[in-house]
């Protein structure tokens, strides 16, 4: 019946008068949006620094961290020695002579090599109950074995294995010229001085206050967290000196210090359900940001501390490495357990872990490059975070994306590499290929990988995906990723309305009937509604064609009224409305 509806109110428009337009010119923000310098690792879910991605399997830092490049290389094997190894239970190394020793469970293995790749491990001694703890010192082995298990002694010149005298104990550490040993007498644990080439306790010992949870050498002590506090240590070859550094941290839950492991000057724990680094001074842990529903165990090699974390939503346990900067991940997979440091007999292998699931399943991997093995595998992916070019509450037009590689350090053969540039506009839900080239290292040492995004890429957040596969002995290095956009301005992306209503009495309607409201009730309640200063309904003059009603607000008003009153009538006049969409 109506041209327009406006609060619920129908009224006609003015020949002539009508125009409907976009609300404001659109300025057209191009701008690039960069993620480089790759200094802080993976673990950055939305954009805030230039130099920390989302994840990547095998991503690996390269050009002291400036760059990205193909990971470690991993060999899943099947272990062979009588005495199985177990992956489900932590293992234990040590270096003597020149020769790589690996504990776990009821195996004492040597590291094999053959022509300077890993061979597996051979069987050196069957222990007495499994492993839960070793150190070393004279050329003896001390093991211990758990609650109501006696400790065990091998002597590495003669293969000798015994069973000591000491009383059961559950953990064992590193002293000055002799080990420290735990003895629980009448419930309540002691710290002594052991000496395992002489099978036998030395000095007196010193009384802790409760039950001890984690043990770790530190800075030349043997740290202690017992379920109170936290101690330190040292076997003086006379006895033993300990005292209380400060309280043990309590957050309830019972995987706390899983492990306790000191590396390259730093004190590294299990808290918490994430990974945490003391602080001597403030004598506090802080986390580091790893988490996850469950640990299985670390080992530190070289510059990298190297743990395996069950993830969040229980999809696997990945191994993460930490190089004192930021997290990398090394691998994930359905099951990886207690990693440990093999370095020395194989050159390609460096650190060995457990597969859940069957006895002798075991995962190794190279960390360090040598001489003719390269060590690397053969496809890396990189995604980086959420990308929102500083402004996440604006959609955006996403037209181009690119990775700059370089590699200046003469790394580069003529094996072919595959790049392979996606993109997603809903946080990695799902992806869309742009782009794909290959690289001849040889023929250059840098290349740029361009891909044009389809119209569709419209999104407040775009996330990248690089993937470098057919990896062989070379690998280029990602030094940048970026992103090209237009900002979709919201004020230009808004309708704005501009007409006059006919405010007159006796209004004709479309179907040819006469309004029964008045000129004056006609203005008034159109005043009304700009005077409330709110929002109003709006059905446009195609409503019927499109069922869309608007949400506007009344931007301007303007009545004229050429003559104001003609025999008892009010006069022909109209109301010039701006309407601008909400």
């Amino acid at each position: 019946m109506y041209d327009v509806v406006i609060a619920g109110r129908g009224y006609m428009v003015r020949a002539g008068t009508y125009e409907r337009r976009q609300s404001a010119p659109d300025p057209a923000q191009t701008g690039r949006v960069r993620l480089f310098d790759f200094y802080g690792g993976g673990g950055r879910a939305a954009q805030l620094e230039r130099d920390r991605f989302w994840r990547g399997v095998g991503a690996w830092p390269a050009l002291d961290s400036q760059g990205i490049q193909a990971g470690p290389r991993r060999q899943d094997r099947t272990e062979t020695p009588a005495t199985a190894f177990d992956p489900e239970r932590p293992s234990f190394s040590f270096v003597h002579g020149g020769t790589t020793y690996v504990a776990n469970g009821t195996g004492l293995y040597r590291v094999m090599s053959a022509g300077g790749a890993y061979d597996g491990l051979a069987l050196v001694q069957a222990l007495a109950a499994p492993c839960t703890g070793l150190a070393v010192s004279r050329g003896f082995v001390g093991f211990v074995h758990g609650p109501g298990e006696r400790p065990t002694i091998y002597d590495l010149a003669t293969g000798t294995y015994t069973t000591s005298a000491a009383q059961p104990a559950t953990i064992v550490a590193p002293g000055r010229g002799a080990l420290l040993i735990d003895q629980p007498t009448g419930g309540e644990p002691e710290l002594w001085a052991w000496a395992p080439w002489l099978d036998a306790l030395e000095g007196t010992p010193v009384s802790l206050d409760q039950e001890i949870v984690a043990v770790a050498p530190f800075n030349g002590e043997v740290w202690i967290v017992t379920r109170g506090a936290i101690w330190r240590a040292v076997a003086t070859g006379v006895g033993v000196d300990a005292d209380v550094v400060t309280t043990a941290p309590q957050t309830g839950f019972a995987d706390d210090f899983a492990w306790m492991i000191g590396h390259n000057g730093a004190l590294y724990a299990w808290l918490g359900k994430e990974v945490h680094r003391y602080d001597p001074g403030d004598k506090v842990f802080a986390p580091l940001g790893l988490r996850g529903r469950a640990t299985y165990g670390a080992c530190g090699l070289g510059r990298w501390l190297i743990v395996a974390v069950e993830d969040e939503h229980g999809d696997g346990t990945d191994l993460w490495a930490w190089d004192g900067r930021g997290w990398w991940l090394l691998d994930e997979g359905p099951a990886f357990r207690y990693p440990v440091a093999i370095a020395g007999p194989a050159e390609d292998a460096d650190v060995l872990a457990g597969r859940s699931g069957n006895v002798n399943q075991t995962a190794v991997w190279q960390l360090v490059p040598r001489a003719g093995r390269p060590g690397l595998r053969d496809t890396v992916t990189l995604v980086t975070p959420l990308l929102d070019a500083g402004a996440r509450d604006v959609e955006k037009v996403w037209r181009l994306v690119g990775v700059e590689l370089a590699w200046p350090d003469e790394r580069a053969t003529s094996s072919p590499v595959t790049v392979t540039l996606e993109a997603s506009v809903d946080g990695g839900l799902s992806w869309t290929a742009v782009a794909t080239s290959t690289i001849h290292g040889d023929e250059t040492r840098t290349h740029v990988v361009v891909g044009t995004l389809p119209p569709s890429a419209r999104s407040r957040w775009l996330q990248v995906r690089v993937t470098l596969s057919d990896v062989t002995d070379w690998c280029p290095v990602i030094a940048g990723v970026w992103a090209e956009y237009t900002a979709v301005d919201p004020e230009s992306r808004r309708r704005r309305w501009s007409f006059a209503v006919q405010c007159k009495d006796q209004v004709v309607r479309r179907d040819g009937s006469v309004e029964q409201a008045d000129a004056r009730d006609l203005a008034r309640t159109l005043w009304a509604a700009w005077e409330a200063g709110g929002v109003v309904t709006f059905r446009d003059i195609d409503y019927d064609r499109t069922g869309v009603e608007y949400t506007v607000r009344i931007a301007a008003i303007r009545e004229e009224v050429p003559k104001p009153h003609d025999a008892g009538r009010w006069g022909d006049g109209t109301v010039a409305l701006t309407l601008v969409e909400v």
